[in-house]
């Protein structure tokens, strides 16, 4: 398959679509390229295949006699829909205590989006909707607008004075003018960190493997398909433990009136 085509290319009216769209949208400004539509068809084959294993599982575990508590010895989509939740449900009980249930359906979304879009470039054919910065940096915005509507929502104001005085002391007022910058610049990096370090590890991941699979097609890319599954989960892992960590530290602290303690008490009624 020529360089830069997938199998998107061979759906009815693609290119068509595709050319119209770059005539109508020009360049992105988050990527500074011809708008495309291949990450789109991408995302959305993914979200197909979410929508599939959800309901298989659903109907598995309404089909339970003991209503899943005890798991099929055979892999199952139940199974692996299980071991994703309790995974993801534990790292995110230890970070934010009782809020890991308001949440986990953000998170697990996340993941399980991520993951799949992550490994649907191991398909050769396929182009994953993760090798473009569009989508990487739709998700590190959503994680941003997310983590801070929840430290508005639970600190008020004091998410915001927080990052003026995060010592929360009176004498930390008087670094205001230095501290309030830095924590601002810090926060709007967090989208473009989470945006390209994805990105980046996608690209470079596939880029290898494509090279590899072109050159030699059977038995000695086999070993890059291992590597290359393991940086998918390794990045869908970075990705939300990252987010866990701003969501936790957002809705930690409290107002600077209170004391640490109480503030970390309230964080975790």
């Amino acid at each position: 398959m020529p360089h830069g085509m997938s199998w998107f290319h061979f759906l009815p009216g693609f290119d068509n679509l595709q050319e119209y769209i770059r005539q109508a949208g020009g360049r992105s400004w988050i990527q500074h390229s011809l708008v495309g539509i291949q990450h789109v068809i991408a995302a959305g084959l993914v979200l197909v295949v979410l929508l599939l294993l959800s309901m298989s599982a659903r109907r598995q575990l309404a089909a339970a006699k003991d209503g899943g508590v005890v798991p099929s010895p055979r892999f199952s989509a139940l199974n692996f829909v299980e071991l994703i939740s309790q995974a993801l449900y534990g790292q995110l009980q230890t970070l934010c205590g009782a809020d890991a249930r308001r949440f986990f359906p953000v998170i697990g979304s996340l993941a399980l989006f991520i993951f799949f879009s992550n490994v649907l470039g191991l398909i050769p054919g396929f182009s994953p909707p993760t090798d473009n910065l569009n989508t990487t940096f739709a998700c590190g915005l959503f994680v941003f607008i997310y983590y801070n509507y929840h430290g508005l929502r639970v600190n008020g104001l004091g998410h915001i004075s927080h990052m003026a005085n995060p010592v929360g002391e009176w004498w930390g007022w008087f670094l205001a003018p230095l501290m309030f910058p830095i924590e601002l610049i810090s926060h709007l990096a967090r989208p473009l960190s989470l945006s390209l370090r994805l990105l980046g590890n996608m690209v470079g991941d596939h880029a290898v493997l494509g090279a590899f699979v072109g050159i030699f097609p059977f038995l000695i890319p086999l070993p890059f398909f291992v590597l290359g599954f393991v940086v998918c989960i390794v990045q869908t892992v970075v990705f939300c433990l990252l987010s866990m960590v701003y969501l936790s530290l957002a809705v930690a602290h409290s107002d600077h009136g209170d004391e640490h303690g109480h503030g970390d008490a309230k964080a975790h009624a």
